[in-house]
């Protein structure tokens, strides 16, 4: 049995000898948060005396009251300074508290003492957590009493400052077992620091370097569902739980859990470790011989690998096109894994001597990194060509990349909570349909397979293929989650109508078109959210009010019904419904600060009937992409960039090759005048219109630039060659309201007749 005063005695002198620590604890809790509390409540006060002589004094107490309790909120909860100082004070502890390892005179003389190795342990154990947390609480305790005097306390403020303490407590064990581990594995406070180092950055940089391993080898590989966060280290648990607690005002019970068994795992391995440390460790680099070569080994690996990518990058090694570089890219993963044993063995036995011996780590290091190399090589584990069983898929979600998103729509969660558009469709799309995905994926992969992308580029430039990006998630009924990349044909009359029975799907919309979400409902239904929106062309707007939105959406969505990926991709949108949300989240309508918002974009397409008809009764829409009362005059610019290549093919063959695309100053130019192969060709042609009638038959053609933009589907686009300048009237509405001039173009195979011969490039 231990005695309690015997306890108690050996902490009070294990305290004296950690004054130091202490008094780094009770700086930045007791001394430097209290005063960081008063000089935000100070500034506040002041920035907000500036408004005096705009708001009565009722008001301005009201929003002194708002932004003391946001920014108190801010303060007691997970912010940066915390952080910082619990993982610093964390590893201070625990290194001066178990440093006297690192001397055998000192460990002679504690173990001289009748003092049982167990109780030692648990004392110093014990100190180093009872110096953060009574610091803490102390600094916590005084900011709130600071906070209070200037009535900035209130529910939410003390809400935030427990939930801040119970999340930082765990970090605070976290980073001081593990740091009390790298104590225990060595015997150098040098290599302790490096030890550290490597427990808190080993896992991302494993996680890192396979990433991009996949990436680079495999044709179909996303980052969709992937994650550099580490799991295995309290601070990537903790990254995580900062921001689910910012973004929900909720401790996330898993992540929590994660560093609590991180803490719970690492502190027993230690003690362990502390009990089996022999004497003679100390002032050697390791602890333990038996773990020298599994941590070179561990070291020297991931180091290789690293330097496979570095290299990769620098010769532009594309395994997917060509193999060419590859040399280069073993040579250095060679070099890179010899060097790194051999600084390894050298800080081992502290003796540059060391680099020559126990070469064989070096050939087992290398025979591990050279199996990983050729599993991605070869995709030994058959990665690339893996589509699951149709009976083990529960549900898919086939995610194009960036389709149907005119004005660069935002997407979020219920909680208004941004996400990008594969995480959306991850979230919301739910296909069953999963027969016509498999063999969209079949086809695609097979013909994709099939191009030789290094070799056949020009009968790639020439062929009528177009190969869209896409994310198919596989939801298997095992639970586990799937993800790969696609590239899909779309002018594949296959592929098209594949894609007409998915992208045509409830399902697929549901999940995709944020338009016919819940969440916009759910957004419009709420008096939180302050809603607008407008119509029109980019050049054109007409704004709508919220009755009227709700009305639209409701035709939206009888009108989505009927789209598919074919009638979709054989039309031009007739206009853009851009819907605005906002939300102030400061609990206060006079923070104007404090608002984030939300912008979704609805391409409306000429078959939209159901739209149109509720557009056109609300005065929206018009019918026209540009009224010529509105136009002073038109310049049109036409490229002729056919000419121009045509004319280039012509110089290279009579210059015998000394203008080709392989001449530095010939590609220099490429990149100086962009769509002209060589300065001295330019086949660019110019004509203004003044002319009524002409104008007329020109904007009756004519199409806003930024209406019509190249989309995932190929569809319909804008004749590359035509730059249509249109330039308003001064007394037209439109100069007020858009400005001067707007860019518009032509529709392919739609030039008017006399704007082509006018502007025909001619030698």
């Amino acid at each position: 049995m231990m005695s309690k005063n015997s306890f108690l005695v050996s902490m009070k002198e294990n305290n004296k000898r950690r004054l130091w620590v202490w008094v780094v604890a009770i700086l930045a809790f007791v001394l430097l948060f209290p005063v960081m509390t008063a000089l935000m409540a100070n500034n506040i006060i002041n920035n907000t005396k500036l408004l005096a002589e705009t708001y009565k004094t009722q008001v301005l107490q009201q929003i002194l009251h708002d932004r003391l309790i946001v920014g108190m909120k801010n303060l007691f909860g997970f912010w940066g300074y915390t952080s910082f100082a619990s993982a610093a004070i964390a590893i201070i502890s625990a290194v001066q508290g178990y440093s006297y390892l690192y001397s055998r005179k000192k460990i002679d003389f504690y173990m001289g003492m009748p003092v049982k190795r167990k109780k030692r342990f648990l004392v110093i154990w014990l100190n180093g957590i009872l110096l953060y947390i009574l610091p803490y609480l102390t600094g916590l305790l005084a900011s709130l009493l600071i906070a209070a005097g200037n009535g900035a306390v209130n529910g939410e403020v003390l809400y935030n400052a427990a939930m801040a303490f119970l999340g930082n407590l765990l970090f605070y064990l976290g980073v001081y077992h593990m740091a009390v581990l790298a104590v225990m594995l060595t015997g150098n406070i040098v290599i302790t620091g490096f030890a550290i180092l490597v427990f808190g950055l080993y896992e991302y940089a494993v996680r890192f370097t396979l990433q991009r391993y996949q990436s680079l080898f495999f044709q179909y590989f996303t980052y969709y569902g992937t994650s550099e966060s580490p799991v295995l280290s309290p601070f990537g648990l903790y990254a995580e739980l900062m921001v689910d607690f910012n973004r929900k005002n909720l401790l996330n019970g898993k992540y929590m859990a994660g560093m609590l068994l991180f803490a719970l795992a690492t502190g027993l391995v230690s003690y362990f470790c502390y009990n089996k440390r022999p004497a003679e460790a100390a002032g050697r680099a390791m602890t333990f011989e038996i773990t020298k070569p599994f941590i070179k080994v561990f070291l020297a690996v991931p180091a290789s690998l690293m330097a496979g990518l570095s290299v990769a990058g620098t010769v532009n090694f594309t395994p997917g096109k060509s193999m060419e570089g590859l040399g280069w890219v073993i040579f250095g993963m060679a070099a890179v894994l010899i060097i790194a044993c051999a600084v390894i063995q050298v800080i081992y036995e502290f003796d540059i001597k060391g680099a020559l011996h126990r070469k064989r780590h070096i050939f087992i290091s290398g025979a591990i990194t050279a199996l990983i190399f050729l599993v991605f090589r070869y995709d030994f584990l058959g990665y690339d060509g893996y589509i699951p069983k149709q009976d083990k898929i529960e549900s898919v979600a086939f995610v194009p990349e960036y389709y149907e998103d005119p004005s660069y729509s935002t997407r979020f969660d219920e909680q208004g909570n941004y996400v990008s558009y594969q995480d959306y469709s991850g979230q919301y799309m739910y296909l069953t349909n999963v027969a016509d995905v498999c063999e969209l994926a079949e086809i695609s992969m097979r013909e994709y397979e099939k191009i030789d992308w290094y070799n056949d580029i020009d009968e790639i430039g020439e062929s009528d293929a177009w190969w869209s990006y896409a994310t198919v998630i596989y939801r298997l009924k095992s639970g586990r989650e799937v993800a790969r990349s696609l590239w899909v044909n779309v002018e594949d009359s296959q592929t098209a109508g594949l894609l007409d029975k998915i992208m045509g799907s409830e399902e697929f919309k549901k999940g995709y078109f944020t338009g016919v979400s819940d969440n916009i409902e759910n957004m419009l239904a709420s008096d939180r959210y302050k809603v607008s929106a407008t119509f029109g062309n980019t050049v054109y707007q007409e704004k709508m009010g919220r009755e009227q939105i709700t009305e639209f959406l409701e035709a939206y969505r009888k009108d989505l019904a009927s789209a598919d990926f074919t009638n979709i991709k054989e039309s031009v949108p007739a206009g853009i419904v851009t819907l605005y949300f906002s939300e102030e989240i400061g609990g206060s309508a006079y923070i104007g600060s404090t608002t984030r918002s939300w912008d979704v974009g609805i391409n409306i397409y000429p078959f939209f009937k159901e739209s149109i008809a509720c557009l056109t009764r609300n005065g929206c829409y018009t019918g026209v992409q540009l009224k010529w009362e509105d136009v002073e005059k038109i310049q049109v610019m036409n490229g002729n960039y056919d000419i121009a290549e045509e004319l280039q093919k012509q110089l290279d063959e009579s210059a015998d090759g000394e203008n080709t695309f392989d001449d530095a100053e010939l590609i220099m130019e490429m990149g100086t005048h962009q769509n002209y192969f060589n300065y001295d060709i330019d086949t660019r042609v110019y004509a203004e219109y003044t002319d009524q009638e002409q104008i007329k038959e020109i904007v009756s053609a004519a199409y806003a630039s930024e209406l019509v933009r190249q989309d995932w589907d190929n569809g319909k686009a804008l004749d590359r060659n035509y730059s249509v300048i249109v330039y308003f009237k001064t007394d037209s509405p439109m100069t007020r309201n858009y400005g001067t001039s707007a860019e518009y173009g032509f529709l392919e195979g739609q030039i008017p007749g006399f704007v082509k011969e006018d502007t025909l490039y001619k030698e």
